[in-house]
């Protein structure tokens, strides 16, 4: 009887590093390069628009807009060596454009 064993090495790859931000939170990101060889970096919001009448259809998408509009400001200072995209949703479904391309 012949036993063959295979091992298979898998190397660990660390986090990007300088993606900590000065309050300690740290955005999610790809470990293989998304384009252009970087890393894409990525942070989700869920926001809440306002529910009247009169604003249903504009609220929601405006508010997902704005919420990708603050984390991109948020996260301003981020090395130019990854790729950010803010991804926000509103409760009621719409998205921000630019994730929604992505």
């Amino acid at each position: 009887m012949v036993i063959i064993i295979i091992i298979i090495i898998i190397p660990a790859l660390k986090e990007p590093a300088g993606l900590s931000r000065s309050d300690g939170r740290r955005p999610t990101a790809s470990l293989i390069p998304w384009q252009g060889g970087r890393p894409l970096v990525w942070d989700v919001t869920v926001a809440s628009a306002t529910l009247a009448d009169s604003y249903v259809s504009a609220s929601a998408a405006l508010a997902a807009e704005t919420a990708a509009t603050r984390k991109s400001v948020k996260y301003a200072d981020l090395p130019a060596s990854y790729l950010f995209e803010p991804i926000a949703f509103e409760t009621l479904g719409p998205m921000n454009l630019s994730a929604l391309n992505l």
